[in-house]
């Protein structure tokens, strides 16, 4: 998930409170339906999995969002390698640790599986219209690209926005092409104290996030110590947008999209 939609962190346990399915327990052991069901109820088999049904419901670029059958609650699942192709409207059983992280909507991390057990269609998941208004709008076409850069510490993941710098965007509305740009000063020329800072001790890598789909990336750095200088190209792994940062550089990242060219860049301290 490109990411910017994480609005907390801590853990529920969906064991009293049962954030995902209420109180489909009870429900469940009523109705007892068979095993076979096209849309089951929310369950814990004796391994101590959790089973539960959900609409698939996509949105923006194809991000995935599932819906609960029983509570008709909304979370963005982590999908396991071995998933089959979703589309919107699919009912799937969904096998894992019934753990939740608290957010809206809500994240599942622990899912182990994840079974299409009925197609539907598009059609079946317009009842969820509402839910997707509240967490995605179209993004404005003259709006530029979002970046950050995420890293791994002892002790945190922490995710760094990057305001653009330089940019030349071509996009359309009404029918109309147009073009914006602007030709800031060069990521060497900013002073440190107005650059976003990335915070490591020794040398890390970093990967480069967008909410818009590169077409390709290229990075400079440049010493702290002398920033007059012609700088030097950092290798990036192209299918992952990552490399590697060190303290006491400067970092650039130029970016180049359908639509045009972004400059970002940030310090590491």
């Amino acid at each position: 998930m490109n990411l910017m939609k994480v609005a907390g962190v801590s853990v529920v346990v969906l064991a009293g409170l049962l954030v995902l399915v209420g109180c489909s327990f009870n429900r469940a052991a009523e109705k007892q339906e068979p095993a076979d069901t096209a849309t089951p109820s929310a369950s814990t088999p004796a391994n101590g999995e959790f089973v539960s049904a959900a609409m698939v419901v996509t949105f923006g670029d194809g991000e995935i969002l599932f819906v609960d059958q029983d509570t008709d609650t909304p979370y963005f699942p982590t999908l396991p390698e071995d998933t089959p192709k979703l589309t919107t409207g699919n009912i799937v059983r969904v096998t894992g640790n019934g753990i939740m992280l608290e957010s809206y909507p809500g994240q599942y991390p622990g899912i182990t599986n994840v079974e299409v057990i009925k197609e539907g269609t598009p059609a079946d998941a317009e009842k969820y219209a509402d839910i997707v208004a509240e967490i995605w709008q179209p993004k404005d076409p003259a709006e530029l690209p979002y970046a950050s850069v995420e890293y791994t510490t002892e002790l945190a993941v922490t995710s760094v926005m990057l305001p653009a710098l330089s940019y030349v965007w071509n996009y359309e509305e009404d029918g109309e092409a147009h073009t914006i740009a602007e030709d800031a000063k060069q990521p060497n020329q900013i002073a440190a104290e107005n650059l976003p800072d990335v915070r490591v001790d020794a040398p890390t890598e970093v990967t480069a996030n967008f909410d818009v789909n590169t077409t390709s990336i290229s990075v400079m750095r440049w010493s702290e110590d002398v920033l007059n200088s012609e700088g030097e190209a950092v290798q990036v792994l192209a299918d992952e947008l990552s490399f590697i940062v060190e303290p006491g550089y400067r970092y650039a990242i130029f970016a180049t999209f359908e639509q045009g060219e972004v400059t970002y860049a940030f310090t590491v301290l």
